[in-house]
């Protein structure tokens, strides 16, 4: 089914950041690109934290108006899904068509065996991680089994690099040497609680995918592509975003909420699933960048350009009973995290094109395997990563149920008729 509808919205930002050097964005291209995905010059993923759909969209009493505009003004899924509990598999999946055997948030440099890397083997930007490496393994190990956090696996970053498309992270709050204006991307939270117990964890690399594949990690092109959300506006500004911008809002700005005594700051609280000062500084925040990039060059170019507002997971209701597209129900001994795919609840996704059609209501079930298959489609890369490539319907061997395929989300990313 898909229906019409209308509106609008603006808000207000908070960051650290760094200006590097900027790249210039592809040629114009309305062609259609594979399995009718138009091609896009620029794609902007803002990724936030949390929130079933109903939490966020239409919410009553509302909870996120910008958000809930935007739905209406632009495209939104009605079925889209997370692909599993705790966060890290979620944006890892996004990026590499699968969650790696990941079913906790411990840091990249944890082995399967519960201890760290060596030091001379976590290696960052070509040499051993010179960050704090505190935060401990194994945290998460009695919900199921325990894997490496760091893999050398095929990834969509990879794949950008491949065809020369530029890319980076955008990370609200992440630490920049004041000296050096090197980021640490790597670092597992930024400020941990013994810097400043006030503002603990409002950066976490649990929710920067870049740091767990080997490949992209060890480059020695790593700092250039993780960059501040000051960059992303700057660059933004300028029209010289990467044709590829993941941007990730700190705790206070992604619906998820800070630790430490962050928490009871007016603008974090908030606990549960009602209006909260917590959920109107994220829903500022998503406008304020989408505010960003619409009053862009490259929004009013002939370039296409898409923003995709998506959430990681439901972290309320759904447990481990929701799920799309390779989705398996969950070992109810397990709860809801274990060692398969077992749904991570239905999520609010938002597809904001400057070119496209608008008013889409897409009832298609999708999960972040449908998102990276789209965007692979619409850079022009053929080769599919992990679940991303599942395009037909499956039995499971253990014939519990028809797996969903995955497809890519057309309805949503068409162009206009007559541009």
């Amino acid at each position: 089914m898909m229906r019409h509808v209308i509106g609008a919205g603006r808000a207000l930002s908070i960051g650290l950041g760094l200006l590097l050097a900027p790249h210039a964005a592809g040629a114009a291209d309305a062609r259609m690109g594979l399995e009718g995905v138009p091609r896009y010059d620029n794609i902007i993923v803002i990724e936030m934290e949390n929130r079933q759909f109903g939490q966020i969209i239409d919410a009553r009493p509302a909870t996120s108006p910008h958000m809930t505009r935007l739905a209406h003004e632009y495209n939104v899924a009605t079925r889209y899904y997370g692909i599993t509990h705790v966060s890290q598999p979620n944006y890892v999946a996004l990026m590499s068509g699968d969650q790696q055997g990941l079913v906790d948030d411990d840091p990249w440099y944890c082995q399967a065996d519960g201890t760290p890397l060596p030091r001379e083997t976590a290696v960052v930007a070509g040499e051993p991680d010179p960050m704090p490496m505190e935060d401990r393994c194994g945290g998460h190990a009695a919900k199921g089994p325990y894997a490496d956090h760091h893999f050398r696996v095929p990834n969509f970053f990879a794949q950008l690099d491949r065809a020369g498309i530029s890319w980076a992270m955008f990370s609200q709050s992440m630490y920049v040497d004041p000296k050096t204006g090197r980021p640490a991307p790597e670092m597992p939270q930024y400020p941990t609680r013994a810097q400043n117990p006030d503002l603990y964890s409002l950066y976490v690399a649990k929710h920067n995918p870049s740091v767990n594949f080997d490949d992209i990690r060890e480059s020695a092109d790593f700092y250039r592509h993780n960059r501040t959300d000051t960059a992303f506006f700057r660059q933004a500004a300028a029209g010289t975003l990467p044709r590829f911008s993941y941007v990730i809002p700190d705790l206070c700005h992604d619906d998820h909420g800070p630790r430490g005594t962050l928490q009871h700051a007016p603008q974090c609280r908030g606990k549960g699933s009602g209006p909260s000062p917590l959920l109107t500084s994220g829903d500022d925040y998503v406008q304020t960048l989408v505010d960003a990039v619409r009053a862009s060059p490259l929004w009013h170019s002939r370039r296409n350009v898409a923003i995709v507002i998506t959430f990681d997971e439901d972290d309320y209701g759904s447990a481990g009973i929701q799920g799309c597209c390779g989705y398996h129900p969950a070992d109810p001994n397990q709860g809801r995290v274990g060692p398969i795919n077992q749904g991570g609840g239905l999520i609010p996704t938002i597809v904001i094109t400057n070119h496209g059609v608008r008013g889409v209501r897409d009832d298609t079930p999708y999960n972040h395997y449908a998102l990276l298959r789209t965007m692979e489609d619409s850079f022009g890369i053929g080769t599919y990563l992990g679940h991303a490539a599942d395009h037909v319907a499956v039995q499971p061997a253990d014939g519990a149920f028809r797996q969903t395929p995955v497809l890519p989300m057309v309805p949503m990313f068409r162009i206009a008729p007559g541009r």
